[in-house]
């Protein structure tokens, strides 16, 4: 039997549960089954799944899913406050947890977390790049954010690798001349 899509999915769970009005009590049983047919992955924002019955004149109380927290906005909560470069420890701080946040996603098959998980580093990765490159900012400082740079595209690269790779990269000559014991901070 062909395994039935997201779409197809939300109209099944609905059938299954007898469900009627749709408030915001059954998009949470659709979501439900949804993540326990695709895992994490399968989440739909509460409007995607309003619009996918509204499409099959099948009556949903709008006002209360606009109430509903969108899956967006869950991650948005879930990475906020997340990413740091102000400073070589706080950017190693910040990439081990978008490391085990990433994890944790890819372990729940949630492509749509990792992925954003991904591009936060990336965002990371940019900001810093392009702050290393503002002559406004001392020398010493552009230094370190180039450094910072290159360990979010490092891990952007290979995560796996990356732990390893920072432990060594902290152990080098010319690191430990450039940046000190500043890393300690």
């Amino acid at each position: 039997m062909k395994r039935l899509n997201r779409r197809e999915m939300v109209l099944e769970i609905y059938d299954r549960e007898a469900m009627g009005e749709v408030t915001a009590r059954e998009i949470a049983i659709i979501n439900r089954g949804l993540v326990a047919e695709y895992g994490q992955g399968g989440l739909l924002d509460p409007a995607e799944i309003a619009r996918i019955l509204i499409d099959e004149d099948l009556p949903v109380r709008l006002e209360q899913i606009f109430n509903m927290s969108s899956v967006e906005e869950g991650y948005t909560a879930v990475l906020e406050g997340v990413l740091r470069i102000d400073s070589l420890a706080a950017a190693e701080r910040s990439l081990r947890r978008i490391d085990a946040i990433c994890r944790r996603f890819e372990q729940r098959g949630d492509r749509r977390g990792a992925r954003r998980t991904k591009e936060l580093a990336t965002r990371g990765r940019l900001l810093a790049l392009n702050r290393s490159r503002d002559k406004r900012i001392k020398a010493a400082e552009r230094r370190e954010l180039a450094e910072i740079a290159e360990w979010f595209g490092v891990w952007l690269r290979t995560p796996d690798l990356f732990e390893t790779w920072l432990d060594l990269r902290k152990l080098t000559t010319e690191f430990r001349r450039t940046f000190g014991e500043k890393e300690q901070e």
